[in-house]
């Protein structure tokens, strides 16, 4: 990747992280970036594409890309507890490892429609039903309330992971420790999601 374009996305995406989509003008991305405003709309013909080039690969890694690795984990799992751990700890640590570029993503999400539709296309695509196949892997356990659909599922799951990281990140007094938590919200998941 050119040194310019490269640049230009780690500026915007701890400036976007920091103040959000619309609080960053193209001027402050360059200034932080070292580089010229002309440089970023090289690369990028707008913000928004700026934007997307950032939250994109995030969304592509959070469903189809390395669903191969990841529903490999989750069919050597046996059990519905041993089935949500591995998804707690393996979603938790790829929410750590891409803490910025996730936060862009859910304030966008909220107030950009392109995100939104963007990010059902990759939902479900024709080729792979993630979420139909994470189901699938759940009700093989025979662990799993009949009334447990895919969406409560996500919900279930994305609503802990996510309120855990507010948690860590601006009230780190009430968190104890990062295994003990995420053993707790194993804990929490399985008590709600099972017979």
């Amino acid at each position: 990747m050119p040194k310019g374009k490269k640049a230009a996305l780690v500026a915007a995406m701890e400036l976007f992280s920091e103040t959000g989509f619309d609080g960053t003008s193209t001027v402050q991305v360059a200034e932080k970036a070292g580089i010229s405003q002309a440089t970023i709309f090289k690369y990028f013909h707008t913000k928004q594409d700026l934007l997307l080039a950032i939250v994109k690969p995030v969304m592509q890694h959070l469903f189809p890309a390395y669903r191969d690795d990841f529903f490999h984990g989750i069919s050597a799992c046996e059990t519905l507890p041993e089935m949500v751990s591995f998804i707690v700890t393996d979603r938790y640590h790829f929410i750590k490892g891409n803490e910025e570029a996730v936060k862009i993503l859910a304030t966008e999400m909220l107030t950009n429609a392109e995100m939104r539709q963007l990010f059902g296309k990759l939902v479900v695509t024709n080729n792979f039903n993630f979420l139909g196949e994470l189901m699938n892997n759940f009700r093989r356990t025979g662990q799993l309330r009949d009334d447990i659909d895919a969406a409560g599922m996500i919900r279930i799951l994305a609503g802990q992971l996510m309120v855990y990281v507010v948690q860590a990140n601006f009230a780190p007094d009430i968190v104890k420790g990062e295994e003990e938590d995420l053993q707790i919200i194993t804990e929490q998941v399985v008590r709600t999601i099972s017979k």
